[in-house]
Parts: structure tokens; C-alpha cells; sequence
């Protein structure tokens, strides 16, 4: 069984933050027409700073999965609409589990390519947090396509 974590169709108790702006980090679950490294994507997670901006925000997705999903398949990155013009700024990525407070996955995002996890092991994880680092007023994280699998 596939759940696809972005758009219209999350299912009801999967997210555990925010959709919308706190604290002038804004965070959009159903994200539309998203592009990342040159992939695009109907549907993702996006992440932007819009007040009181600085090189150091952090902003996140959390995923209740409840230890009952096994996989995750994500695509990562920079969303190629971000406003920046500095071309060589980065965003760091991480994948935790928030029960444990192990980092399963990190990544430094550049403009212009994207990671992709591709049934990436997350059987007995709790509490699924995607962060980002970073200057996000002017590169937006992105995830292109994320879904969990039984």
C-alpha cells in the first residue's frame, strides 16, 4: 500500500505540523507543478522563509507514521522557483526520527540537482521530521512526490 504525503489526498492523522505560515516560516503540504533538479513533480512538500529572513532559518515536515510504514520514496532539493540569484547558496536536508533523535538521512541541496530516496528504510519510526537549513527566503526547499509504503 502506497500514501502519497502531498496534495489534496493526506490521508486524516499523517500530518503533525503546520500547512501554512509560523513565525514567517511558511510551509505548503500540496505544492503543485514543482520542479527540483530539473524533475518535475505534480505534487510535493515546499518551504520558504517570508519574514524577519536571515542564512540560518530552519523550518520542517513532520509525518505521524506511528511505526506503521516501511518506506519512504522522496525527491529532494531546491525548488527551481526560488527568488534567490545567488546560484551557489545551499540548504542542508535531514531525515529524523523524532523518537529516537537519529538522523537517517542528510544531504547539502544545490541549485539545480536533486537527491532522491528511493525505498529508504523507515520501519519502526514514529515520528517522521524532514528539516531545512538555511537562507529559505531565497531558496525554497523542496520534496518532490513523497510517499510512505507498508
Amino acid at each position: 500500500m502506497t500514501v502519497a504525503l502531498s496534495g489534496s489526498d493526506l490521508p486524516a492523522g499523517l500530518r503533525d505540523s503546520a500547512d501554512g505560515c509560523w513565525m514567517g516560516i511558511c510551509t505548503d503540504w500540496g505544492a503543485e507543478n514543482l520542479v527540483v533538479g530539473g524533475k518535475s513533480f505534480d505534487t510535493g512538500f515546499v518551504i520558504q522563509c517570508e519574514i524577519a529572513c536571515d542564512n540560518t532559518e530552519s523550518g520542517f515536515f513532520q509525518i505521524k507514521l506511528s511505526g506503521k510504514y516501511t518506506k519512504l520514496d522522496a525527491t529532494f532539493g531546491i525548488a527551481a522557483d526560488s527568488p534567490g540569484s545567488d546560484k551557489t547558496q545551499t540548504l542542508a536536508v535531514k531525515v529524523l526520527d523524532q523518537g529516537t533523535g537519529a538522523v537517517l538521512f542528510s544531504k547539502t541541496l544545490e541549485y539545480g540537482k536533486s537527491y532522491t530516496l528511493k525505498g529508504f528504510d523507515i520501519s519502526k519510526v514514529g515520528l517522521l521530521r524532514i528539516s531545512f537549513d538555511g537562507p529559505l527566503a531565497a531558496t525554497h526547499g523542496a520534496v518532490g512526490a513523497p510517499v510512505v509504503r507498508r
